[in-house]
């Protein structure tokens, strides 16, 4: 046998004299073979170095073991950390993740789920894009029997599908509270892009603070910003613009708008800039090295949404929940008061 002809279970059956299923079961510690036949087995394979054909394995079972994920944008810090958690549970239970970016365009969204549909993924999670609103090309793959978890973006248009999410009204509820119990009355709300639907639970969750508070609701303190850096500023302006309705405290959709927000309110010299406590979704690792950090974050607990994602998946993967017993998992959102 020359050195580079791979070694199979048959040639290791051959050498060991014993039938390639034996060969097959000892190697996958089945309990039905003794201890003495596996230790056989399992030191010639490792001196053989034999490698089991993964891709074989696969095909029996029917399974590619592979997991697709789409999502907007890594460089979103929020979505890095939720992959974290998604990969360590995929890993841990034998599968693999290919993970595509949308950019929080339709058009990529579709070509993405293509991709990975003709890649034959075992199952699917995404966190749509900003503009999805018809789902045809994940329907698919539901049509197809795979299963598919949508997560942290609610994909309210679409009523019978499994989702994760976090519990962001509750997150929001808690940020305001906290901003009211601090003694300020006139607290502005910096919200992410108006028409989308995943936005509006942190709205609902600052305005129902208000509400259960007795604090007015003013329509000059919420402005809506879709992420890019001279709509946030123009969001900002408004929402600073009358100097008798000025606001002394801010919750913002997202940290990273919320640093534009104290960034141009510091550029201006606002004049009660060191009074105004604010809070985000976010908390972000470097909030410790700030001059001026937020009063508090909002935690979102990406690591367990994307968790409890694939745990989702996995069953629906194993058959333990029915693909149409419509599942709906909420992580807690918690909040850090910063020193």
């Amino acid at each position: 046998m020359t050195n580079n002809t791979p070694v199979t279970l048959k040639f290791l059956a051959e050498k060991l004299k014993m039938s390639v299923s034996t060969v097959s079961k000892s190697l996958n510690n089945y309990p039905t073979i003794n201890a003495y036949t596996k230790q056989r087995v399992q030191e010639m394979a490792r001196e053989l170095h034999f490698m089991p054909n993964k891709s074989a394995i696969n095909l029996k079972e029917k399974r590619s073991r592979i997991i697709g994920v789409i999502l907007p944008n890594l460089l979103d810090h929020f979505f890095t950390r939720s992959i974290y958690g998604v990969e360590q549970f995929a890993t841990q239970n034998g599968y693999n993740v290919i993970i595509s970016q949308s950019h929080d365009d339709p058009k990529k969204e579709i070509q993405s789920a293509n991709m990975l549909l003709r890649s034959r993924v075992d199952g699917l999670i995404v966190a749509i894009s900003k503009q999805t609103q018809d789902f045809s090309h994940l329907d698919q793959f539901e049509q197809m029997g795979t299963p598919v978890v949508y997560y942290t973006r609610n994909p309210s248009f679409n009523l019978n599908c499994h989702k994760v999410l976090g519990n962001t009204f509750q997150g929001c509820y808690d940020a305001t509270k906290f901003l009211i119990d601090r003694g300020h009355s006139k607290i502005a709300y910096l919200g992410g892009p108006k028409m989308t639907n995943f936005t509006h639970d942190r709205f609902n969750g600052y305005i129902n603070a208000l509400k259960d508070n007795e604090v007015p609701f003013s329509a000059k303190f919420v402005a809506y910003t879709d992420f890019d850096k001279e709509n946030t500023i123009a969001a900002i302006k408004n929402l600073f613009a009358d100097p008798d309705h000025m606001p002394t405290a801010l919750v913002a959709f997202k940290e990273p708008i919320l640093f534009d927000a104290i960034k141009y309110l510091k550029s201006i010299n606002h004049p009660n800039f060191n009074k105004i406590e604010s809070i985000g979704f976010g908390n972000n690792a470097f909030i410790g090295y700030l001059d001026s950090p937020p009063i508090a974050s909002i935690e979102e607990n990406p690591e367990s949404v994307g968790e409890n994602a694939i745990k989702l998946l996995l069953q629906l993967i194993n058959k333990e929940i029915d693909i149409e017993n419509y599942q709906k998992v909420m992580v807690d959102c918690k909040l850090v008061v910063h020193g």
